[in-house]
């Protein structure tokens, strides 16, 4: 009793105190029941409240310990597996959901209805548990059950069905599991608060995880999840407590977050301490006995009930429901956040008044209430003042974001190194702190300050651009051009993996990697520009010195495959086969103007020994440059590009001409091109008789003569 009272005065302070931890843990160590005196419950029940205390202090092998052998004591079996599910109404195809399946010990179960309280002389009714009533998600997912499930596991790829689910839990369905004894219900729940105190705030493997943990306590409530609002099943202070775990979970999604809010504020009124125009009426008929409310209160963690209130104000102010919010803040006395729901409101005089009136006399959030102050006022001096009375790390990141915006970046960074010395771990000051640097040009500094933002979430995808843009920068110093461009090519890439559908990202890259001469990124990033811009921009979307230099890195290997080679598809490497389709298929489908474009895909077919695709593109890209002439008579680079490119039309007729077609063979029915003289001949006069009134007396036009008169 005396480590219960310690938890209990420690669940009252801000952080773990050592005399507590002290006195804690070696009052537990002197109560270690006796395996021959003690029941299985009392056993069960110690552990529970030995792995309680050690997760609050963050000892997470010995909360794992104790956890186990609290399991072992209450003859608990449980395994977390996958088996497929439909989570919502339309949903034709199953995927593997995460699901608990539990069984207790019958002896336990046959216990819950026996302790404390009979049901005949006092009614308990559970807190309801709301529907979901959502236009496509079901109420729970609804898993393959009977033969399907069994066979589920049977075909499992990641454990053998057999080894991993024993026989009395594979026997459970999912849909409609068996009852859970109450202290079974703890260890599950007590094991999904492990969890996440170890596990990332955000994640959404850990929230399928402790929600699989959850919903199996929910539906212990009568062995089915049509109807858990059935008294005596299990116990008051359990289910509300799952109750109010799932929907803390399910406030953060956008598909769940009505049900979760309402939730919320149906279990605070459960405790009577809602406001007067939510509370609910209170009748003897459903008032749940203290004994059974108090009676599993150590062995779970202990939520007060101002707690409570703070996440549904803070719920509240999620939503934009301030009022609602400023009313808990007001009876909690939390004079601060009442001031910020105030001025969110659109009342910053009536928040300037509960922040000044506040500031009459000393508190321990006094600089916070400066700094909030400051934030409201958009006053320096009152951050000033903060920072001065007690080093708020806050004070000065306002101070940095107000120089920042300000155009003073200089300032900035002084401000916020004062703020990430007193508290490191801030992300959004850590990444001010880059932009910073970029705006000063203290490229170390900046990339030190977006390295740090991403280690803290790898899934911030400017924060790797901006990381790359600094290593850019700082590659351009001697010594260091190797080096820091991979550096930034590996930054670009994560970057380019977490926003794929932003072309400047992806245009980025392919410079990079064309630097390093890292052909296959640089072919990626021009694919999947092409993907994002082709059908918006065509051609535009191309760059044509990264095409030129793709080329030149595919032809300057000889080509893997042959004409006739059916399996030369598979001979080819992966550059080889995605460089062929974006020169020999998309790139064609997007030309329209730029010639050149048409010469770099008859390089590529006459590479693959394809010389009459190869003509063809030759033949196009010159008819293009003609086009592009005659839109414009007078210019000279028009001019000398189409005499450029019927000169590279006579020469591959010269050198196509006369190779084999496309059937193989020797008649000469059978060659590329049988008449390529006449053709060649047609060519050059046609574009003397296009150009001969302006042009005749150019470099270029001699050039025509010349290749006439051969």
């Amino acid at each position: 009793w005396l480590a219960r009272a310690l938890m209990v005065h420690q669940s009252l302070l801000s952080a773990p105190a050592s005399t507590l931890h002290d006195q804690i843990f070696s009052s537990l160590a002197a109560s270690i029941p006796s395996p021959s005196s003690a029941s299985s419950h009392v056993t069960a029940e110690y552990f529970l409240e030995l792995a309680r205390a050690s997760v609050y202090y963050s000892y997470d092998s010995r909360a794992v310990q104790a956890l186990k052998d609290a399991q072992e004591a209450s003859g608990l079996e449980y395994k977390v597996t996958g088996i497929q599910a439909v989570r919502t109404k339309f949903q034709r195809r199953e995927f593997a959901n995460l699901v608990v399946l539990a069984r207790s010990n019958p002896d336990h179960v046959n216990g819950n209805t026996q302790v404390a309280v009979n049901e005949e002389e006092v009614m308990s009714v559970l807190p309801a548990a709301l529907p979901l009533n959502s236009d496509s998600l079901l109420e729970a997912p609804k898993f393959l059950n009977g033969d399907e499930t069994m066979n589920e596991f049977d075909k499992s790829d990641d454990f053998n069905g057999n080894e991993a689910v024993p026989s009395s839990l594979a026997e459970e369905d999912p849909n409609s599991p068996s009852v859970l004894a109450d202290i079974d219900s703890c260890i599950l729940l007590l094991t999904q608060y492990r969890i996440q105190s170890v596990s990332p705030s955000n994640s959404s493997l850990t929230t399928e995880q402790v929600l699989a943990y959850i919903n199996r306590v929910i539906l212990s409530s009568t062995g089915t999840s049509n109807s858990p609002n059935v008294p005596g099943k299990v116990n008051w202070t359990i289910f509300s407590r799952a109750l109010w775990e799932r929907s803390i979970l399910e406030s953060n999604s956008a598909k769940t977050v009505e049900r979760g809010t309402l939730q919320l504020a149906s279990l605070v009124d459960e405790l009577g301490v809602a406001s007067g125009s939510t509370a609910m009426v209170h009748t003897d008929a459903v008032v749940t006995p203290v004994e059974e409310r108090l009676k599993y209160i150590h062995v779970l963690p202990l939520l007060p009930r101002w707690r409570m209130d703070l996440a549904l104000a803070s719920q509240y102010l999620a939503l934009g429901m301030l009022r609602s919010a400023q009313e808990i803040y007001e009876r909690l006395n939390l004079p601060i956040e009442n001031a910020l729901c105030t001025a969110a409101a659109g009342n910053p005089k009536e928040a300037i008044e509960i922040l000044e009136t506040y500031l009459q006399a000393p508190h321990v959030d006094t600089p916070r209430a400066w700094s909030v102050l400051g934030d409201i006022t958009q006053k320096p001096e009152y951050w000033e003042r903060a920072w001065e009375e007690g080093k708020y790390a806050a004070a000065k990141r306002s101070l940095g974001e107000h120089f920042f915006k300000a155009g003073k970046a200089d300032q900035c960074i002084v401000h916020l190194a004062d703020a990430l010395k007193q508290n490191p771990l801030n992300r959004q000051a850590w990444f001010l702190y880059g932009c910073a640097g970029l705006e000063t040009q203290q490229y170390e500094l900046a990339a030190e300050g977006f390295t740090r933002c991403v280690s803290m979430d790898r899934d911030d995808a400017k924060a790797w651009s901006n990381l790359a843009t600094a290593l850019l920068h700082m590659g351009q110093q001697p010594g260091a051009e190797n080096l820091k461009s991979k550096e930034s090519l590996s930054a670009l890439a994560e970057a380019c993996r977490l926003n794929p559908d932003d072309w400047r990202l992806w245009s980025n890259l392919i410079i990079v990697a064309a630097k390093l001469e890292n052909w296959a990124t640089c072919l990626r990033g021009s694919v999947r520009l092409v993907e994002i811009l082709g059908d918006k921009e065509g051609e535009g979307a191309l760059d044509l010195g990264v095409m030129r230099v793709l080329v030149q890195a595919l032809v300057s290997d000889a080509f893997s495959g042959g004409v006739s080679d059916d399996n030369s598809e598979k001979k080819q490497s992966f550059f080889e086969r995605q460089a062929i389709k974006l020169f020999t298929v998309t790139v064609p489908r997007l030309v329209t103007r730029t010639p050149e474009l048409w010469m770099l895909t008859a390089k590529v077919e006459q590479w693959r020994k394809r010389p009459w695709a190869a003509l063809d593109a030759y033949e196009k890209m010159f008819r293009l440059a003609v086009a592009e002439f005659e839109s414009d008579e007078t210019s000279k680079a028009k001019w000398t590009a189409a005499v450029d490119a019927s000169s590279m039309l006579v020469d591959a007729y010269t050198n196509l001409g006369n190779l084999p077609g496309r059937v193989s063979g020797g008649d000469e029915s059978q060659v590329v091109c049988k008449d390529w003289k006449w053709r060649a001949k047609v060519t050059v006069r046609l574009l003397m008789s296009k150009g001969k009134r302006i042009w005749d007396d150019s470099e270029a036009w001699h050039r025509l003569v010349g290749m006439r008169d051969d």
